[in-house]
């Protein structure tokens, strides 16, 4: 009896220690192909006790949120506290250091743990991006915590101190906007207001003009007191700042016209701004989020870093693309099944192996030549350059029946000189599977000459595999779209998410090297665009200007321009 339990708990043993190993070596390959670093921090800053009931809202629930995190740090009537707030700094693996560092703080209600994406998009372009909670119903604690903040990054040697631009989202961007009107030896060289509303202390420009100065006191939250010794604790070398607002021109919270006052504000104090309206664009610029976060990414890294920056930096493709795979990871899991299995068959009947052998070679006799050919065939035979003999052979035991018809159509285009069977067989099978998929019907003629086909320019000899990437990135975004208008929109949208259109860069023009360095110009974005609509079915070309058209129903039409199509241009 108790043999019997020894032997269950060690068979039970080995799936356990197997599901533990899979899953530790599943764990370190995510690990290493993600190609951001997250750096999380607590600060404490200082600030005056005294100045903390003034400043508090009257309302009980405001002063409870703002004191939730206050701790009285001295003896009873003390006049220093502490209040922490957490951060976190996002940086890129695969970038030169020290990185340019773009601060970003949210709106009203936000929190440090949902600005990831935003984080993300800015991190992609090789910047460090920096998200925080702050105090959002106290200035004094808001002002205190931003200057430990910008303390805080003086210390880290991946930041460029130089190289600093600050971006806030409505509340966000009021806070900031506010600190940068007190303490002129904190100015960044970009400040970024996304939705945000007027302010007392920019309309004023007597005020303005004396705080851009350094003359007036505007110091009861700071350590040292006054601004002007403020100095003594500044983290960044005194630099011009320019300014950019984003503006949705549909904005429910704050009207446009707010924005131009605020812009005509910072022209008043002479300082240089700029201000972009989006077009048909709310508040919280709805689906368009990330695109304009990409968008002021790019802005950023132009100002920060000069208008080559956006051709050297690197795409976190690349780094994915070194990562090990995962098999590499699984290998001690591996070799605790191989062991457990010399183990088990050693313990075995000596006699009921050499019966259960006898079987187990003649079922591996007859079967092991027709797997390896099978094997040659499937796996090796898409490898090879597209011939009549490939042709041959694929015809026979690759192409699938219901892809007969669109494989001998793309077999009758003169594209495949020096491409893979495997490519062409992607492209006849994934265009007629998705077109199983989609909502939008097509007509036959239609779909073979502006679906089906993988050429995109007139231009011969450029790498074809790019269905399948695209796809896998595109349809699970248009799956549930039911007209092909709003499918589009959501195509260009996210390829302008994912890449960059620099003026004048002379990028790659194939379409997996676009989508791999994430960068191109404008033609190569138009071509990707044609690519981006075949892969989800819907009819596109480009016309005699080399623009993207798609197929609306009966009539050819501009394909979908994004919110943000190129801003790096202007920050040059």
């Amino acid at each position: 009896m108790r043999l019997t339990i020894l032997g269950a708990r060690r068979a039970g043993a080995w799936p356990a220690g197997m599901a533990v190993l899979l899953f530790l070596g599943a764990l370190l390959w995510a690990r290493g192909r993600d190609p951001l670093t997250r750096v999380w921090f607590t600060l404490k800053p200082e600030v005056h006790q005294r100045a903390i009931p003034n400043a508090l809202s009257p309302n009980r629930r405001l002063r409870a949120a703002s004191l939730q995190n206050l701790v009285v740090r001295g003896a009873s009537g003390g006049v220093i506290s502490d209040v922490a707030c957490r951060g976190v700094a996002v940086l890129p693996k695969d970038a030169p250091r020290p990185l340019p560092v773009v601060i970003y703080w949210h709106g009203s209600g936000g929190n440090v743990l949902r600005d990831g994406n935003v984080l993300r998009q800015l991190t992609e372009l090789g910047l460090a991006a920096v998200g925080m909670d702050y105090c959002q119903t106290n200035d004094t604690i808001c002002e205190a915590q931003f200057a430990a903040l910008l303390r805080h990054l003086q210390r880290q040697k991946w930041a460029d101190t130089n190289a600093v631009a600050w971006a806030g989202f409505s509340l966000g961007a009021e806070k900031m906007t506010r600190f940068w009107v007190k303490h002129p030896e904190s100015r960044p060289r970009l400040l970024v207001r996304l939705g945000g509303g007027g302010m007392g202390e920019l309309e004023n420009a007597e005020v303005g003009r004396l705080k851009a100065e350094g003359r007036e006191d505007t110091g009861t939250a700071m350590e040292g007191g006054p601004a002007a010794r403020n100095s003594e604790h500044s983290t960044f070398n005194p630099q011009p700042s320019t300014v950019l607002l984003i503006h949705g021109d549909q904005d429910e919270v704050f009207p446009l016209a707010e924005a131009e006052r605020v812009a005509a504000a910072f022209r008043t104090n002479g300082v240089p701004v700029e201000l972009k309206v989006l077009a048909g664009q709310s508040h919280h610029l709805g689906a368009n989020w990330a695109l304009v976060f990409r968008a002021i990414g790019e802005y950023c890294l132009t100002r920060l870093r000069g208008g080559e920056a956006l051709s050297r930096h690197r795409a976190i493709s690349g780094w994915q693309g070194k990562a090990w795979p995962l098999w590499v990871f699984w290998l001690p899991a591996m070799g605790w099944g191989g062991a457990w299995a010399l183990c088990g068959r050693a313990r075995r009947d000596r006699a009921g192996r050499l019966r259960a052998e006898k079987w187990v070679r003649w079922g591996a006799a007859v079967l092991a030549p027709a797997a390896v050919a099978l094997t040659v065939v499937h796996l090796g035979t898409p490898r090879l350059v597209v011939r009549e003999g490939t042709l041959a052979v694929a015809r026979r035991f690759l192409v699938q029946p219901q892809d007969r018809e669109d494989f001998e159509y793309l077999t009758s285009l003169s594209c495949w000189h020096g491409q893979r069977l495997g490519t062409l067989l992607e492209h006849a099978h994934l265009a007629r599977y998705n077109r199983s998929l989609v909502n939008w019907p097509l007509e036959d003629a239609v779909y073979r000459e502006f679906v089906l086909p993988p050429v995109i320019g007139a231009a011969g000899g450029e790498d074809l595999r790019w269905r399948r990437m695209l796809w896998e990135s595109l349809y699970p975004r248009v799956r549930a779209e039911q007209s092909l208008e709003a499918a589009a929109e959501t195509v260009v949208r996210h390829l302008r998410e994912r890449v960059t259109i620099a003026g004048g860069e002379d990028g790659p023009g194939d379409i997996p090297s676009v989508w791999r360095r994430q960068l191109t110009d404008e033609g190569g974005f138009q071509r990707l665009t044609v690519a981006g609509l075949r892969a989800v079915g819907i009819a596109a070309r480009l016309d005699r200007n080399a623009q993207a058209v798609m197929f609306a129903g009966e009539r050819w039409q501009p394909a979908p321009r994004p919110a943000c199509a190129d801003w790096s241009g202007d920050a040059e």
